[in-house]
């Protein structure tokens, strides 16, 4: 599956990008400015109404890049709280079909457990390989291979009369556990739109060009304010950004690889 520049991209990067333009565009947007003044003064013998009104559209497109970026944050808030709900939901289904690989008798249920215990480090190892592709993979597969092999173990003891109620217990409990990997590959394929990103930026760009548009000098102490400006934007534009990538980013859904990193603590006996 082909992955777009934005998600190649790292945050951080991204919202460097974004600062350097906003700086940029505040310039140009002031050189237009003068320009525009310039020739409108040449041709209205210096009429000083021409820009009635346009502070309320200034005032309108801060406006819509605010309620554009509070929607994206909602959504990476979002991802973040639903991946480390499906890595939490994965390590207490794991933890439940180790407990109940104690319902049958040792020589079985070590076997079980030897299982439980490679496939829990598959999963760690999966958490831990954040950009690392070929490592999520190589981890992925192994992982899906000893389920497989876990299920079939659990298939052919059903079958055994002396085994019903261990069986009871263990099949719906691992049919869970093989059920949230299903939920957790749709989480992570889960991002928030490109188109919203564009746009998001697109804004941030338009308000800096009209707010060096409209003004009609730019002091070396304005450029603090600008600059401030800017940078808190790229900010919170890259915390964000940042949230919404919970493997890989600073912001780590950390809550739920260590619980996923405390079943190791299972296997000690």
């Amino acid at each position: 599956m082909a992955v777009s520049f934005i998600l190649r991209t790292e945050a951080w990067e991204l919202s460097v990008l974004l600062f350097v333009l906003m700086i940029v565009f505040v310039w140009l947007g002031n050189l237009s400015g003068k320009f525009w003044r310039r020739n409108e003064t040449a041709a209205s013998s210096g009429n000083t109404d021409e820009k009635s009104g346009f502070g309320s559209l200034e005032a309108g497109l801060f406006g819509l890049f605010g309620f554009i970026l509070a929607i994206t944050f909602g959504m990476s808030g979002n991802r973040y709280d639903n991946y480390r709900n499906v890595m939490v939901q994965e390590a207490n289904d794991i933890g439940t079909v180790v407990l109940r690989s104690d319902l049958y008798p040792d020589s079985i249920r070590l076997e079980f457990r030897k299982d439980f215990k490679a496939y829990v480090e598959a999963r760690i190892r999966f958490y831990e390989a954040g950009r690392n592709l070929d490592k999520m993979i190589q981890s992925k597969n192994e992982s899906a291979m000893l389920s497989s092999g876990i299920w079939k173990r659990a298939a052919d003891m059903s079958k055994q009369p002396n085994m019903l109620i261990p069986s009871n217990q263990m099949i719906p409990a691992l049919n869970a556990m093989i059920d949230i990997t299903t939920t957790r590959e749709s989480t992570l394929k889960a991002h928030i739109p490109d188109i919203i990103i564009i746009a998001l930026f697109i804004l941030a760009l338009t308000v800096t060009f009209v707010a060096g548009f409209s003004s009609t000098v730019i002091r070396k102490k304005d450029w603090i304010i600008i600059c401030g400006f800017a940078l808190l934007t790229s900010l919170v534009i890259y915390v964000t950004l940042d949230i919404g990538r919970p493997m890989r980013g600073l912001i780590n859904a950390d809550v739920g690889q260590s619980a996923m990193v405390e079943l190791r603590g299972m296997f000690t006996d």
